[in-house]
């Protein structure tokens, strides 16, 4: 079995390192130039592509959230209920 020369594997993993420092420096600064438009731009876009890549939910999916929804609005009706009467 080969032996690893670990000092050339420790300068291998501080460059490594210091490569990925910079390109998180570097996607910062660009990312500070940015206009607000631009930004929103870019998110929009991104958006655009996660919907292309998610197939439309199922009958079953669809009936799921609405269901979870409508719980959801029946426990904050039930909330708001409750803090009406404490008051």
């Amino acid at each position: 079995m080969m032996q690893l020369d670990k000092e050339l594997y420790r300068q291998a993993c501080a460059l490594h390192q210091q490569s990925s420092d910079a390109k998180l420096v570097e996607r910062a600064r660009l990312h500070s130039e940015l206009s607000s438009a631009e930004a929103f731009r870019q998110y929009v876009d991104l958006v655009e592509f996660v919907w292309k890549l998610c197939p439309e939910p199922s009958a079953w999916q669809r009936q799921e959230k609405l269901e979870s929804i409508n719980r959801y609005h029946a426990a904050i009706q039930r909330l708001e209920a409750w803090r009406s009467r404490k008051s």
